[in-house]
């Protein structure tokens, strides 16, 4: 114990040096220990967001990465369109090997969004709430619950609007009536991020808005004005920053009204003439399809059914994302070689404080040793000195880390869309902090050797 308490001496009397050497120590623990922060609790969210999402259908004119991102994460706008009869099929089964049969297809229309922080708002039926499931349970309510537009309400409104549309654009003389808004579709259930962040609960109003707020062209839909019905309980997934709204809404937003078909000009036309050909329901315009086979293989095989068919391709998360994550990973080990390149740094440090310091205390060294301090005592008090600035300098590193996250975890999650668990300490980081107190310990080790090296006798004449 006197051993360390000279140590600690050592400390205290040169003040200004150990605090900037404990600072340079801090800086870099604090930012290998972010970094690993991050990079795990990115991959622990991407990972645990592919619940429920066995399979994404989406266009072909898309990588199978962005349709993933697209309808599971929300990054990005919707790649594409493919067309309502493709939704149908895979519902009925047909077209389907026995082993990629589906338990639920759930029909996505997304494009608009809400508030600054423009929350996605999701057009689809109330089976997300009913068959849609995340490790086998559908998603629990806060507040509120569900609304209601059941699939057979999208078949009929998906064949009154093209009935209406084909007769428009083809100058029939008795057009049908477009479909009017009903206000039981006029409701939103919110995740719970959204109500957080915007502070909106039962009773409050949503109102779509197409392109981002501020750019050029973005404007509101005030016609489609939703009531908030419901609030998810949190996730921990892109489900709490996205606004569910009845599929019906969506296809019926006025200004939807040229996007809503996807129409194939016949070969050689202009394709604004698609504009003017007769659609059917089947033209209906979807960005994705949510499905789950029945089979664990199923995935791959439905992949695999539709890569030799048009309109639409199957994009299997569980192959796409950790692929993905690889790539996120070298990333992060090459900010982790960064850090640990800045912990050499604050380690180099170390060696040239307490060397520099070597000349002032020759004296103070001598005088311990006439006072029978060996050799190895006066190794083991300047050790202990480097490898206690590296300690505390450590443990101050990673509690800043989880003060930044608890602090900043709200920009981070605006930005990229993860949620930091500022309370999430990991085994890795008491072994972070052994590395570090071990590896100031061998930066201090060759001040030690000198300090130990010093004559007595030269040390102590009276002229020094």
């Amino acid at each position: 114990m006197k051993l360390v308490a000279i140590s600690l001496r050592n400390v205290r009397i040169r003040v200004v040096s150990s605090l900037l050497t404990m600072v340079a120590i801090l800086v870099a623990t604090g930012l290998y220990a972010a970094i690993m922060l991050m990079a795990e609790q990115t991959r622990d969210r991407y990972e645990g967001s592919l619940a429920g999402y066995r399979s994404v259908i989406g266009p072909k004119d898309a990588s199978g990465l962005q349709l993933c991102l697209n309808t599971i994460f929300n990054v990005g706008d919707a790649p594409g369109l493919i067309k309502f009869r493709i939704y149908q099929e895979l519902r009925a089964g047909r077209t389907l090997g026995r082993r990629a049969q589906l338990l639920y297809t759930i029909p996505q229309a997304r494009g608009d969004g809400f508030s600054r922080f423009n929350f996605p708002v999701v057009g689809t039926t109330d089976e997300m709430f009913s068959l849609f499931q995340r490790d086998e349970r559908p998603l629990a309510f806060a507040a509120g619950g569900p609304w209601k537009f059941t699939h057979d309400e999208l078949v009929q409104l998906v064949t009154e609007l093209a009935a209406h549309e084909s007769a428009r654009r083809t100058g029939e003389t008795q057009v049908p009536p477009r479909p009017q808004l009903q206000d039981g579709w006029k409701q939103a259930v919110l995740g719970a991020r959204v109500a957080r962040q915007l502070g909106l609960g039962l009773g409050g109003e949503i109102v779509p808005s197409h392109g981002k707020p501020g750019e050029f062209g973005s404007h509101d839909h005030p016609e489609s004005a939703c009531r908030v019905v419901g609030v998810l309980q949190p996730t921990n997934s892109p489900i709490d920053s996205t606004i569910f709204v009845p599929l019906g809404t969506n296809l019926l937003i006025a200004d939807h009204a040229d996007g809503v078909f996807k129409v194939d000009p016949p070969p050689g036309k202009n394709p604004e003439d698609a504009r003017n050909l007769p659609v059917t329901a089947d033209d209906i315009g979807l960005t994705a399809i949510i499905a789950w086979p029945k089979d664990h293989v199923g995935p791959r095989i439905l992949r695999e059914e539709l890569s030799g068919k048009p309109g639409a391709q199957a994009a299997w998360p569980g192959d796409e994302i950790p692929k993905f994550l690889r790539q996120i990973g070298n990333v992060a080990d090459a900010l982790v070689i960064v850090a640990w390149l800045v912990l050499l740094v604050a380690a180099v440090s170390i060696t040239v404080a307490i060397y520099n310091t070597m000349n002032e205390r020759r004296r103070e060294i001598a005088i311990m040793r006439s006072l029978g301090a060996r050799r190895s005592q006066i190794t083991a008090i300047i050790l202990g000195e480097a490898a206690l600035l590296s300690c505390v300098g450590a443990v101050l590193g990673v509690a800043v880390c989880h003060l930044a996250a608890l602090l900043m975890r709200g920009t981070v999650e605006d930005m990229t869309g993860v949620y930091l668990d500022w309370t999430a300490f990991a085994p890795r980081e008491l072994y972070l902090v052994v590395a570090v107190t071990v590896l100031g310990a061998v930066a201090g080790l060759l001040p030690a050797v000198k300090g130990s090296m010093t004559q007595v006798a030269d040390n102590l004449a009276s002229n020094y």
